[in-house]
């Protein structure tokens, strides 16, 4: 607890002490002084009802006097001071860190173009390093009700679209390690089916430290899903993601219904000299987040004992839409030679290979195919996570270059796939 919140407590409780009566406490204030009267007045207990009543409107309106002068004199000392707390913690609160447990200095993205560092971590984290990988700890019909920290929207304000960090307080219930999922549970009933919404599937985009560096949240990365109907350029409110708008428009505090942890196919590798090569569009960076992050930005063991090289290929329409960027700047800095990150960006870079046309993440792939396929020939694991349009055109890059290297694709990826080192989560 930080000391605006302590000393506004302090007040505030002192102010309770004095007006802070309900009800039922004024009556019992008042019981206890008519007993002290009838003790110290003589003859009143052989007092007629009538005086007896007289007594009791009396020594309750005295009571209650004494309490709103009490109230008047102590709103009237500190008003001042309690609006100035007041106002002070509601500027701290909205400002809780919901980017990273390494601790990004700056959370406003009202110019998405200035450059953030992050702080150096300042800690080393090991007390939650698992033998075995947490699943299912929490389901659907016995979830974990976490609340929300905050919520951020993290891309520019002209970047199409709406993506936000929503991190949500677990109270450390929630164990989970880089590369699993959530369910959420949209409150409300499915006004078709009348029954409750089916759960939402987000990948974690914090390590398992979570944004907070105790263990005690996690972090997602989720894009509003609105429809925009063709015939009149609006937004159909009966058309948006149940789920997606739900989180987006969360406010500190509310309660989230949650459940998990899931999945193990998108795990980092166990051999920690292994190379990774990441290759995202939009929010399917989320679990990659959570890998730079153990590896590049926690003093954690898998950052101590990792002698790899990570590679990022990421998809995104605008320089403003990037996800992330001081993390892979941190990580290309502090590290420059194990942390490398390559954007597509559509609306703005031409097509690298052709020299014509955008520039779209297939096409990072093919202008960095052999360095890419001497990595995965010595042992490297290669991750995709975005949604599910992306994969043809990323099978067909990769087809096509392994044909320019007399591979047979569908052998090749099967071998990958046998060694577990072929790695999809699409949505």
């Amino acid at each position: 607890m930080n000391k605006t919140t302590m000393l506004l407590l302090a007040i505030l409780f002192l102010g309770d002490l004095v007006l802070g009566f309900t009800p039922k406490e004024e009556a019992s204030i008042v019981k206890k002084n008519l007993k002290a009267t009838i003790e110290d007045v003589p003859g009143v207990i052989g007092a007629s009802s009538e005086v007896m009543q007289e007594i009791m409107v009396f020594e309750h309106e005295r009571t209650l006097r004494a309490i709103r002068d009490a109230r008047r004199e102590v709103e009237a000392t500190y008003a001042d001071r309690i609006h100035e707390l007041e106002n002070e913690l509601a500027r701290e609160l909205t400002s809780i860190p919901a980017v990273s447990a390494d601790q990004i200095l700056s959370k406003k993205r009202d110019d998405h173009t200035t450059k953030k560092k992050l702080v150096p971590p300042s800690q080393e984290l090991n007390f939650l390093e698992y033998r075995d990988v947490p699943v299912n700890v929490f389901s659907k019909k016995d979830p974990l009700e976490a609340s929300v920290m905050s919520v951020e929207r993290i891309i520019g304000e002209d970047a199409p679209g709406a993506i936000c960090q929503i991190v949500l307080h677990t109270q450390g219930k929630l164990p989970y390690v880089e590369g699993q999922s959530i369910s959420v549970l949209p409150p409300g009933l499915d006004p078709i089916k009348e029954k409750p919404y089916q759960p939402r599937l987000y990948s974690i985009a914090s390590s398992r430290y979570g944004d907070d560096g105790a263990g005690t949240s996690v972090s997602l990365c989720v894009r509003r899903a609105v429809y925009v109907d063709p015939s009149t350029g609006l937004e159909d409110p009966n058309k948006k993601g149940v789920c997606s708008n739900f989180l987006c428009d969360a406010k500190f505090g509310d309660k989230v219904q949650i459940a998990g942890p899931i999945g193990k196919a998108m795990l980092l590798p166990d051999d920690e000299s292994a190379d990774i090569i990441m290759v995202a569009t939009g929010t399917g960076v989320a679990p990659f987040r959570g890998f730079v992050t153990r590896l590049f930005a926690e003093r954690t063991p898998g950052a101590a004992a990792f002698t790899g090289h990570c590679q990022l290929f990421l998809g995104v329409p605008t320089t403003s839409s990037l996800l992330y960027p001081e993390l892979w700047e941190h990580a290309e800095t502090t590290k420059p030679d194990q942390f490398k990150a390559t954007f597509a960006i559509s609306r703005e870079q031409t097509n690298p290979v052709t020299g014509q046309g955008k520039c779209y993440v297939q096409h990072r792939l093919a202008q960095y195919a052999d360095d890419i396929f001497k990595r995965l020939e010595h042992g490297a694991h290669i991750y995709f996570c975005g949604l599910k349009g992306m994969m043809p055109e990323i099978e067909q890059t990769l087809e096509q270059a392994c044909n320019e290297r007399s591979l047979d694709f569908k052998a090749w990826v099967k071998s990958l796939k046998k060694e577990g080192r072929w790695h999809v989560e699409v949505y």
